[in-house]
């Protein structure tokens, strides 16, 4: 029997939404302490080893800029281990002269390490120039890669290229844009995700969900029946575990979810169960359990 699935799915989100009555929370209590804790294992795990000293960043130039391939490889590897900014300007070196595909994404890679561990430096207007001309490269996987990199750089500067990357023919360039502007919290990106999760782009769905107002969610919905059911369930899926929704407006989205056919709905219903504290006795988990219960007798 035929449902007018759209209206059905979202209708109850649109009530609890209705006049605008919630808003985004910039930034919860919650949500600052487990930022915190993260900045602090990476600063603890990047301290683990003492840093290279300088006449080892040296050999290791050498190495990365000499003939031998699989020489040059490990030296990439070992400067994105390397514990020190210093270790950057190398492989930014390499990637300006020029390079094989392979030792090229080495140096990516290791750029990535780099900046996870918050190693790139104070001055990065050298490697956004490289990393701005790689994101343009022929080659998806150095795109996708110099995007990921972009992505750990808090300079400002990174942010228009990792918007137009969402442009990007490559899903999975597309997919790590979207990535990047939600770690760095880019609202303004919002729409154009949303636009592209209107064409069935599942790489977006998680990031958006990450960055999405509530006014966002009712839409989200909507395109239940207009694109596969699995990606809408797992960007409401996302969006349930965010820190800063209210519980009210959780059972909403998780009672939508519970709507959607595929196994990605049942899915998101089990990692929200999974990821709320064993002694949070938090309404909408009760909400969740019961609706994976109604599907198990229904399936």
């Amino acid at each position: 029997m035929t449902r007018p699935r759209s209206r059905t799915l979202f209708f109850a989100l649109a009530l609890t939404l209705s006049g605008g009555a919630l808003r985004a929370a910039p930034e919860t209590a919650g949500t600052k302490t487990a930022k915190a804790k993260t900045k602090t294992a990476k600063a603890k795990a990047a301290a683990g080893a003492a840093p290279l000293a300088p006449a080892k960043i040296e050999s290791l130039r050498q190495a990365l800029m000499a003939p031998d391939e699989a020489a040059a490889l490990d030296a990439a590897a070992a400067l994105g281990s390397a514990g020190t900014s210093a270790a950057r300007d190398p492989l930014v070196e390499l990637l300006a002269a020029g390079a094989t595909p392979v030792r090229a994404q080495s140096a990516l890679d290791a750029l990535a390490k780099l900046g996870d561990a918050h190693l790139l430096g104070k001055d990065p207007t050298a490697t956004l120039e490289v990393l701005e001309l790689y994101a343009g490269h022929r080659t998806p996987e150095l795109r996708r890669r110099a995007i990921k990199v972009l992505g750990e750089i808090s300079d400002p500067r990174a942010v228009p290229t990792l918007m137009e990357r969402l442009g990007d023919a490559a899903p999975d360039v597309r997919a790590s844009a979207a990535e990047a502007l939600a770690g760095r919290g880019e609202i303004k990106a919002a729409p154009r995700m949303f636009a592209l999760l209107k064409l069935g782009d599942a790489g977006v769905a998680a990031p958006l969900a990450t960055i999405a107002t509530p006014d966002l969610i009712p839409q989200i919905a909507e395109l239940a029946g207009t694109i596969d059911d699995g990606i809408v369930a797992s960007a409401l899926g996302e969006y349930v575990k965010r820190a800063d929704v209210p519980d009210k407006l959780r059972i909403d989205v998780l009672r939508t979810i519970g709507r959607l056919s595929g196994a990605a709905a049942t899915t998101a219903l089990v990692e929200y169960v999974a990821s709320v504290p064993t002694k949070d006795d938090r309404p909408s988990k009760h909400e969740a359990q019961k609706l994976l219960d109604a599907r198990g007798t229904n399936q």
